[in-house]
């Protein structure tokens, strides 16, 4: 659990900020500065030779949730705050040097995923960048690592009410670290982007058991272009691509002698035991005309990733070795309203059977877009199905961001 003094300094830290901007704001003066306020990007305070700006935004997602369980007939119905984001951006001296900061504060944001740790998990994003040119980015600090498209993607632009169950057994998640990024654009207008980031390999959590690094790559081509308003990692076609835009994404990781069941994520594993973990990954995006569709293959390896419980030997943590694989696409008939389709799966290897089992994931979603992904509604319905669990999902949210 989380204790009181921690949520204070959380709330503190907030409060600090928005002093900041309010001072700001107070002593703006358009002889020396410029400030910048549109719904749906944040408020921007720059200089006037454009040296230093600091931009403040934020977004809300609220949700209704109702599961049915077709195996003990049980039922349950919640309703909660699933993101509640803060974000501060800029760049200082120069264009060169920028910055990121996103503080998280719903509960299921800042939940812990490890019991034997204590922390504070309120910071997702910090961190610092130096861009000498155009085509290569160097980075310090935590942020998501290079891997799936869809864990990519901002939460504000998904095309349904949250990821699906397959990113979530296979996200590489956040990390703490390096980053280096290179992209080149030829006469013929094929992008390619590489990444590559090398990390703590224990995510956010503050951790004394890092014993080995991880060794993030992500290679991206575009070969039709670039698209509009980088729509490759926004889902939906909401800026309606005129001429097909394609981006095929090709991931791999491995975490070295990390001592959780997931690497950046998950439990730690029984006895001090450490695993080392390999991750691949394939996926596209393409657009046309109000029509997207998306496709992700995962594979999860680990030879040393089952750790039985010293005092319980039916218990065990795990490393979920595996695949995973979703497509899922969808329709603007018109630019406020889309239909889309999602099919998810997640299979582990023979070695986990004895754990957990295959799951199928089938759903259908709406939304409307009131301001794009800044202002809208979204609904969807799910059946899920495996040989240990079926249940159906119902879910609705809205988000604004500002």
């Amino acid at each position: 659990m989380f204790c009181a003094k921690k949520y204070h300094f959380g709330a503190l830290l907030t409060a600090f900020f928005l002093f900041f901007s309010v001072i700001c704001l107070g002593q703006y003066n358009p002889n020396n500065g410029f400030m910048d306020a549109h719904f749906g990007k944040p408020i921007t305070f720059s200089s006037q030779d454009s040296s230093f700006s600091l931009g403040i935004g934020g977004r809300i997602q609220s949700m209704a949730e109702s599961r049915y369980d077709l195996k003990t007939k049980g039922n349950t119905v919640d309703f909660f705050i699933r993101r509640l984001r803060l974000n501060f951006s800029g760049n200082a001296i120069s264009q060169k040097f920028t910055y990121r900061i996103q503080l998280s504060f719903s509960q299921r944001d800042i939940s812990p995923d490890n019991s034997a740790v204590q922390n504070n998990l309120f910071l997702r994003d910090a961190m610092l960048y130096y861009s000498p040119n155009k085509h290569w980015r160097f980075g310090f600090g935590q942020t998501k690592l290079p891997g799936n498209r869809q864990r990519q993607t901002s939460s504000g632009n998904l095309q349904f009410t949250d990821r699906s169950n397959t990113n979530a057994l296979f996200t590489l998640d956040r990390d703490k670290g390096f980053w280096i990024v290179n992209t080149i654009k030829s006469k013929k207008n094929v992008i390619v982007s590489n990444t590559f980031a090398l990390t703590s390999g224990e995510g956010r959590i503050n951790s004394d058991k890092t014993n080995g690094l991880c060794y993030s790559f992500r290679s991206e081509i575009l070969p039709f272009g670039q698209f509009k308003n980088n729509g490759d990692y926004i889902e939906s076609d909401l800026f309606f691509e005129e001429k097909l835009k394609l981006s095929v994404g090709m991931s791999y990781s491995f975490n070295n002698r990390t001592s959780r069941v997931a690497g950046q994520l998950g439990e730690y594993l029984y006895n001090k035991q450490l695993a080392d973990i390999h991750y691949y990954g394939v996926d596209f995006a393409m657009k046309r005309k109000g029509w997207s569709m998306t496709g992700e293959l995962y594979r999860r390896t680990s030879k040393n990733g089952i750790s039985i419980n010293p005092n319980d030997p039916t218990k065990a943590n795990f490393v979920y070795s595996g695949t995973g694989f979703l497509l899922q696409s969808g329709y603007l008939y018109n630019p406020k309203n889309e239909f889309s389709l999602r099919y998810g799966l997640t299979s582990p290897d023979q070695r986990i059977t004895a754990y957990v089992s295959r799951l199928n994931e089938y759903m259908v979603g709406y939304s409307h877009y009131f301001f794009r992904h800044n202002l809208k509604l979204q609904t969807d319905a799910a059946y899920f199905a495996g040989p240990s669990q079926e249940f159906l999902q119902w879910r609705f949210t809205g988000v604004v961001t500002f």
